[in-house]
Protein backbone atom coordinates (compact mmCIF):
# COMPACT_ATOMS: atom_id res chain seq x y z
CA UNK A 1 0.00 0.00 0.00
CA UNK A 2 2.90 2.45 0.48
CA UNK A 3 4.62 1.95 -2.67
CA UNK A 4 1.11 2.46 -3.95
CA UNK A 5 0.79 5.79 -2.16
CA UNK A 6 4.37 6.72 -2.67
CA UNK A 7 3.41 6.58 -6.78
CA UNK A 8 0.57 7.95 -6.14
CA UNK A 9 2.45 10.99 -4.47
CA UNK A 10 4.30 12.12 -7.70
CA UNK A 11 3.52 15.75 -8.80
CA UNK A 12 2.14 14.31 -11.91
CA UNK A 13 -0.66 11.62 -10.41
CA UNK A 14 -1.16 14.17 -7.38
CA UNK A 15 -2.55 16.33 -9.78
CA UNK A 16 -4.58 14.31 -11.60
CA UNK A 17 -5.74 13.04 -8.17
CA UNK A 18 -6.28 16.44 -7.03
CA UNK A 19 -7.96 17.35 -10.64
CA UNK A 20 -10.74 14.51 -10.06
CA UNK A 21 -11.26 15.69 -6.61
CA UNK A 22 -12.62 19.22 -8.13
CA UNK A 23 -14.45 17.85 -10.40
CA UNK A 24 -16.04 15.30 -8.25
CA UNK A 25 -16.94 17.47 -5.85
CA UNK A 26 -18.80 19.90 -8.95
CA UNK A 27 -20.41 16.74 -9.60
CA UNK A 28 -21.99 16.10 -6.49
CA UNK A 29 -22.88 19.80 -6.26
CA UNK A 30 -24.19 19.67 -9.51
CA UNK A 31 -26.58 16.43 -9.21
CA UNK A 32 -27.35 17.05 -5.50
CA UNK A 33 -28.46 20.43 -4.07
CA UNK A 34 -26.17 20.92 -0.84
CA UNK A 35 -29.76 22.26 0.78
CA UNK A 36 -31.00 18.39 0.33
CA UNK A 37 -27.28 16.57 0.58
CA UNK A 38 -27.33 15.02 4.07
CA UNK A 39 -23.75 14.57 3.60
CA UNK A 40 -22.99 17.90 4.25
CA UNK A 41 -25.24 18.50 7.17
CA UNK A 42 -23.57 18.56 10.48
CA UNK A 43 -25.42 17.41 13.43
CA UNK A 44 -28.87 17.29 12.12
CA UNK A 45 -31.60 15.83 14.13
CA UNK A 46 -33.72 12.65 12.63
CA UNK A 47 -36.46 15.10 12.03
CA UNK A 48 -34.46 17.33 9.74
CA UNK A 49 -33.67 14.10 7.81
CA UNK A 50 -36.96 13.15 6.98
CA UNK A 51 -38.31 16.50 6.10
CA UNK A 52 -35.23 16.62 3.63
CA UNK A 53 -36.32 13.18 2.11
CA UNK A 54 -40.02 14.25 2.07
CA UNK A 55 -39.14 17.58 0.25
CA UNK A 56 -37.05 15.15 -1.91
CA UNK A 57 -39.72 13.54 -3.77
CA UNK A 58 -39.74 10.14 -4.88
CA UNK A 59 -37.39 10.36 -8.12
CA UNK A 60 -35.02 13.10 -6.48
CA UNK A 61 -34.37 10.68 -3.50
CA UNK A 62 -34.17 7.32 -6.16
CA UNK A 63 -31.29 9.72 -7.73
CA UNK A 64 -30.23 10.70 -4.56
CA UNK A 65 -29.34 7.05 -3.78
CA UNK A 66 -27.43 6.88 -7.14
CA UNK A 67 -25.45 9.49 -6.48
CA UNK A 68 -24.54 8.12 -3.10
CA UNK A 69 -23.02 4.89 -4.53
CA UNK A 70 -21.66 6.13 -7.56
CA UNK A 71 -20.69 9.69 -7.57
CA UNK A 72 -20.11 9.88 -3.68
CA UNK A 73 -18.71 6.32 -3.47
CA UNK A 74 -15.58 7.23 -6.15
CA UNK A 75 -15.11 10.67 -4.61
CA UNK A 76 -14.28 9.07 -1.08
CA UNK A 77 -11.76 6.50 -2.90
CA UNK A 78 -9.93 9.42 -4.58
CA UNK A 79 -10.09 11.76 -2.01
CA UNK A 80 -8.89 9.22 0.05
CA UNK A 81 -5.91 7.93 -1.78
CA UNK A 82 -5.24 11.72 -2.59
CA UNK A 83 -5.37 13.19 1.17
CA UNK A 84 -3.20 9.51 1.63
CA UNK A 85 -0.74 10.23 -0.49
CA UNK A 86 -0.34 13.38 0.71
CA UNK A 87 0.82 12.67 3.42
CA UNK A 88 3.00 10.44 2.57
CA UNK A 89 4.95 12.64 0.26
CA UNK A 90 5.16 14.89 2.46
CA UNK A 91 4.99 13.91 5.98
CA UNK A 92 5.13 10.17 6.14
CA UNK A 93 3.18 10.56 10.02
CA UNK A 94 1.58 7.33 10.61
CA UNK A 95 -0.30 8.88 13.02
CA UNK A 96 -1.80 11.85 10.40
CA UNK A 97 -2.53 9.04 7.68
CA UNK A 98 -4.76 7.05 9.87
CA UNK A 99 -7.17 9.87 9.06
CA UNK A 100 -7.85 10.06 5.88
CA UNK A 101 -8.89 6.28 6.41
CA UNK A 102 -11.26 7.03 9.28
CA UNK A 103 -12.36 9.74 7.21
CA UNK A 104 -13.62 6.71 4.66
CA UNK A 105 -15.02 4.69 7.26
CA UNK A 106 -17.48 7.17 8.46
CA UNK A 107 -18.26 8.53 5.13
CA UNK A 108 -19.28 4.84 4.00
CA UNK A 109 -21.22 4.16 6.94
CA UNK A 110 -23.06 7.64 6.49
CA UNK A 111 -23.96 6.26 2.94
CA UNK A 112 -24.79 2.96 4.59
CA UNK A 113 -27.09 4.99 6.98
CA UNK A 114 -28.70 7.17 4.35
CA UNK A 115 -29.33 4.52 2.07
CA UNK A 116 -31.38 2.82 4.87
CA UNK A 117 -33.08 6.18 5.64
CA UNK A 118 -34.26 6.12 2.21
CA UNK A 119 -35.14 2.64 1.25
CA UNK A 120 -37.19 2.55 4.58
CA UNK A 121 -38.87 6.20 3.74
CA UNK A 122 -41.82 6.86 4.49
CA UNK A 123 -41.66 4.90 7.26
CA UNK A 124 -39.17 6.91 9.60
CA UNK A 125 -36.75 5.34 12.32
CA UNK A 126 -35.43 8.35 14.38
CA UNK A 127 -32.71 6.00 15.36
CA UNK A 128 -31.93 5.18 11.78
CA UNK A 129 -31.76 9.15 11.88
CA UNK A 130 -29.65 9.41 14.51
CA UNK A 131 -27.11 7.06 13.56
CA UNK A 132 -27.02 8.51 10.13
CA UNK A 133 -26.09 12.24 11.75
CA UNK A 134 -23.94 10.51 13.82
CA UNK A 135 -21.55 9.53 11.26
CA UNK A 136 -22.00 12.65 9.15
CA UNK A 137 -20.86 14.69 11.98
CA UNK A 138 -18.40 12.53 13.04
CA UNK A 139 -17.15 12.21 9.73
CA UNK A 140 -16.91 15.99 9.44
CA UNK A 141 -15.44 16.41 12.79
CA UNK A 142 -12.43 13.95 11.75
CA UNK A 143 -12.06 16.10 8.43
CA UNK A 144 -11.73 18.86 10.21
CA UNK A 145 -8.78 17.28 12.95
CA UNK A 146 -7.44 15.99 9.44
CA UNK A 147 -6.93 19.37 7.48
CA UNK A 148 -5.75 21.14 11.04
CA UNK A 149 -2.89 18.51 11.54
CA UNK A 150 -1.82 17.92 7.97
CA UNK A 151 -1.83 21.32 7.82
CA UNK A 152 -0.13 22.14 10.58
CA UNK A 153 2.39 19.78 10.54
CA UNK A 154 3.39 20.69 6.97
CA UNK A 155 3.79 24.45 8.54
CA UNK A 156 6.04 22.97 11.04
CA UNK A 157 7.67 20.52 8.87
CA UNK A 158 8.87 22.88 6.44
CA UNK A 159 8.48 26.41 7.83
CA UNK A 160 9.38 26.21 11.78
CA UNK A 161 12.13 23.33 11.62
CA UNK A 162 14.45 25.06 8.84
CA UNK A 163 14.40 28.18 10.54
CA UNK A 164 18.05 29.64 11.81
CA UNK A 165 19.23 29.18 14.96
CA UNK A 166 19.17 32.93 16.55
CA UNK A 167 20.66 32.00 20.06
CA UNK A 168 22.71 35.30 20.47
CA UNK A 169 24.45 33.89 23.89
CA UNK A 170 27.49 32.36 21.34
Amino acid sequence: MKMLLRRLGSRSNLAILFALFLLFIVLLNYYMPRSLALDVKFAYTADEAYTTLKSMGPALRAEYLYIIWVLDSTYMVIYLLLFSSLIVKFLNNKLIAILPLLIFIFDLLENIMVTSLLLKYPTESHILGFVASFFTTTKWLIVAVFWITFLGSLLHHYLLKNQPNLDLKR
